[in-house]
């Protein structure tokens, strides 16, 4: 179990990389952003207002340190609010628990640099390409 230190420290990294990917495009202005606990009972979420070339939109961001895909399934149902587009962000994403926030229309940041938001007309994907190892000659 995380402390409320580490806690802290994960949601004051996903709020500055929220708005360094925000930052990014030019058409989208953060016009506020707030902590509030979760609706699921555990955690915390960002609500974040945006507009995008005149139109508001509002994010739902779950801030998750369990990203199994399970775990994201039911965390998912639970970020589903009217209007709101629900983003999953966490220290890192695996590609399973990627394509489960996909399945489920639902945007996700990871601290590593990976990213897939909608928000109306606008697609926001980045994608981190870890470095392979090399491959090793052993003849």
């Amino acid at each position: 179990m995380k402390t409320d230190t580490a806690l802290n420290k994960l949601e004051t990294r996903a709020a500055e990389a929220l708005k360094t990917l925000l930052g990014q495009v030019s058409a989208i202005k953060l016009t506020e952003l707030t902590h509030q606990a979760s609706a699921a009972g555990h955690g915390t979420e960002l609500l974040a207002q945006v507009d995008v070339y005149g139109h508001n939109h509002t994010l739902t961001c779950e801030i998750e340190s369990d990203v199994a895909p399970e775990h994201l399934r039911q965390s998912l149902r639970g970020l589903r609010d009217g209007d709101a587009t629900p983003l999953v962000i966490a220290q890192h994403l695996s590609p399973e628990a990627q394509a489960v926030c996909k399945q489920n229309h639902a945007g996700f940041l990871d601290l590593e640099g990976n990213a897939r938001l909608t928000l109306g007309e606008l697609f926001i994907g980045t994608q981190q390409h870890r470095p392979t190892a090399p491959a090793r000659n052993d003849a």
